[in-house]
């Protein structure tokens, strides 16, 4: 598989490649980057157009192993190689290329997870939780055209602080049917039920969580995460009246285990 074939020529380039990794490092715990124009026109439409045909399961994308509905607002199709995109999304190549523009190796025995997503209008959005209990790298790609900031669906980064902070806001026990609107509101906030990830050496007390940053879901942006680096703690908050979708790429390592911090 040609990566030249799928790839906005910039991050094809020594220079283009360069400059990723050196903002990824640049980055003082969280790992990622995010890529604008990520793949050439022709194929993110293709993408987006098979998409559009597809049925997606909101019982799949909510339920959790121990059968609980969750705080997280989706629908689901999981790809296979029938999918539009496939030869990208499984090849050999993007996992290697994945890695390398986040400065580290690709994991022993890593195997690729994609959910082809769908999020209904006035999604109620994400808690707070981490991908990273088996998983090693994160990218989320938005397929949302002339998608701005107040539409929502944003994708929030936190970052736990050891420290706490007494006037802290403390939410807990997010209902599954509940509309997160405070995650607009509150650059800090306090919880002890995070919606999973939670590093199992940290003790489950009540932690201070800061928010770092804000990705727009836009059209053809490329979110792209090491979650070895750090757990990467993320959160959406609610939408508008627009139809919202996209994919989430895992890159899994089942034979260690992913979180390596402090």
């Amino acid at each position: 598989m040609e990566l030249s074939k799928w790839i906005n020529s910039n991050y094809l380039t020594p220079e283009g490649i360069a400059d990723v990794r050196e903002s990824v490092k640049a980055k003082p715990t969280m790992k990622y980057c995010v890529l604008d124009s990520f793949f050439l026109p022709e194929r993110i439409d293709a993408i987006i157009a098979h998409h559009a045909t597809l049925k997606f399961n909101e019982a799949a994308d909510r339920t959790g192993h121990d059968m609980v509905i969750l705080p997280y607002d989706g629908a689901v199709k999981w790809a296979d190689g029938n999918d539009v995109g496939a030869e990208f999304y499984f090849a050999e190549e993007v996992k290697e290329y994945f890695c390398y523009l986040l400065n580290r190796l690709k994991p022993p025995g890593a195997s690729v997870e994609l959910k082809l997503r769908w999020h209904k209008p006035h999604a109620t959005g994400f808690w707070i939780h981490s991908d990273s209990v088996w998983r090693s790298i994160v990218a989320i790609m938005y397929f949302n055209k002339n998608w701005k900031a107040s539409d929502g669906g944003l994708l929030q980064l936190w970052r736990p602080d050891e420290a706490s902070y007494d006037k802290s806001t403390i939410f807990d026990n997010i209902r599954s049917d509940q509309r997160l609107d405070f995650l607009n509101e509150n650059q800090r906030l306090k919880t002890n039920t995070p919606g999973g990830g939670w590093p199992s050496h940290w003790p489950h007390q009540s932690r201070d969580m800061i928010l770092v940053d804000q990705i727009v879901p836009a059209y053809n942006r490329l979110f792209l995460c090491d979650l070895d680096a750090d757990p990467t703690f993320h959160s959406v908050t609610p939408s508008c009246d627009k139809i919202r979708t996209g994919f989430v790429y895992w890159l899994n390592n089942q034979s260690q285990p992913n979180f390596k911090g402090k």
